[in-house]
């Protein structure tokens, strides 16, 4: 066999795993939407997904009938999920309730919020309400840090925001997050069918922190970014914007399109006076403290290990949860 044949017959065979992968993951998709889009049954659509593979890989006869049902099957999910709406009404949580309002001063220098989320957690289903309107002075802006939450212990995947200061006690944490009805509950898969609005939740830092730290063993990690203040401004009031337009345009939330991180990158790139693109930080949020370290961009001197370990603040949110100066005690 001369050396154009081989060529074309290794050809061959990578398109032919490629088609297969395709084939693959629109199946997969595709008896997702049975679950999410149409309500199928969990246990009927695990059984579909195992039984009707298998059925076309042993038998010939039943090969193309079982491509054109997931053909159609396909389509009628795409479909169904191009019809799909985002909604404002709904039996939301407690917690997301009240979407923020916002309102930029003539002279583009106050912020005002209404609806600033002010809770007090002792535990996820145990809180006093709050909801206060607040005026945010851009001139005022002083810090800004990158809020992690490893998910789990992960060390890939975890929950990201940005605290904006404007003083020692005056921090205010901006949040892209699935916006719950009650009852609901989050998984990444049912994020990819559009079962979830979007939310930017703008709140205090006690609460956005004391939130996430009530159970034992939550871990976070406070990372301070050095930023230029015309940069943090332009950044607040692009994700201060963001959170004002979705209350009167829903959006939905997508497990990877529309995600937590993802917001925020996008934000952080029209904000960048320079080139910035996907990293394994927003692929990876875990790893977002690696990567400011390793960009230049932590306020640190100290190495990676040391600089991990002085910025974990779990144990410190939930140790200072009531001192009147918390976003000083979990920074020392």
């Amino acid at each position: 066999m001369g050396s154009d044949q081989l060529y074309k017959s290794a050809r061959v065979r990578i398109l032919r795993r490629i088609v297969f992968i395709i084939m693959v993951l629109v199946w997969l998709w595709s008896c997702g939407a049975l679950r999410y889009l149409i309500g199928v049954p969990s246990f009927v659509v695990l059984a579909i997904m195992i039984i009707v593979p298998i059925a076309a890989l042993r038998s010939s006869k039943w090969k193309k009938p079982i491509i054109i049902f997931g053909a159609i099957l396909f389509f009628v999910s795409l479909v169904l999920l191009l019809l799909e709406k985002p909604k404002r009404n709904k039996d939301w949580m407690e917690s997301c309730k009240k979407p923020p309002v916002v309102r930029l001063s003539k002279n583009g220098e106050v912020v005002k919020i209404d609806n600033v989320r002010e809770f007090k957690w002792r535990s996820l289903d145990d809180y006093d309400a709050a909801w206060v309107t607040r005026s945010y002075y851009l001139d005022q802006l002083d810090s800004l840090d990158l809020v992690v939450e490893p998910l789990g212990g992960s060390k890939l995947f975890a929950h990201s925001m940005l605290s904006f200061g404007f003083g020692p006690e005056r921090k205010v944490v901006i949040s892209a997050e699935v916006r719950k009805e009650k009852g609901e509950s989050f998984s990444l898969i049912s994020g990819l069918y559009k079962q979830f609005e979007l939310i930017y939740q703008i709140n205090s830092e006690r609460d956005a922190l004391t939130l996430r730290g009530t159970q034992e063993g939550t871990q976070l990690y406070i990372f301070p970014i050095k930023a230029s203040q015309e940069f943090m401004k332009s950044l607040f009031i692009s994700m201060t914007a963001k959170a004002g337009k979705l209350t009167d345009e829903p959006k939905f939330y997508h497990s990877l399109r529309a995600n937590c991180t993802t917001e925020l990158f996008d934000h952080i790139k029209k904000s960048y006076d320079g080139s910035i693109s996907y990293s394994r930080g927003v692929l990876f949020p875990a790893q977002s403290g690696r990567v400011l370290h390793e960009m230049g961009w932590m306020d640190t001197d100290l190495d990676y290990e040391e600089a991990m370990e002085k910025f974990r603040s779990g144990l410190r949110v939930r140790k200072f949860a009531a001192h009147p100066d918390f976003s000083k005690k979990i920074r020392e």
